[in-house]
């Protein structure tokens, strides 16, 4: 949430998929993405049992000791955006972990950075 001037809370954008104007949805994309950096995306299709069982593998994965999380991190010097990225209390870029994967085009995913554990995380 955010306060605007008059102290007055604010809520995080809300873009529905269910509408069928592909423009009205870029729109609210766009304005979110503007006014805010961030927005809720409702009505998408995806299975909310899909959702949960994605959340408690990521849980699972982050709850792993450290170095078997380091063993996806991404080399020092690569310029790929994927991998995992342990917090770093001195920098306000990474105040928590991170696990980054391309997933779209199928060509662009790199499976060195997919954990082995748990098992269920791999797709």
């Amino acid at each position: 949430m955010n306060d605007d001037k008059r102290g007055q809370t604010k809520k995080i954008p809300i873009v529905d998929l269910s509408d069928p104007s592909d423009e009205l949805v870029a729109h609210a994309v766009v304005k979110a993405s503007e006014e805010w950096g961030v927005f809720q995306v409702v009505n998408h299709g995806i299975p909310a049992d899909l959702m949960r069982r994605l959340q408690e593998v990521g849980r699972q994965f982050f709850e792993l000791p450290a170095a078997e999380k380091e063993s996806v991190t991404r080399p020092v010097d690569s310029q790929d955006i994927q991998g995992y990225f342990p917090k770093d209390p001195k920098s306000l870029k990474a105040w928590d972990d991170h696990l980054i994967h391309n997933i779209w085009p199928p060509s662009s995913i790199n499976n060195s950075y997919w954990p082995n554990n748990p098992s269920d995380y791999r797709y």
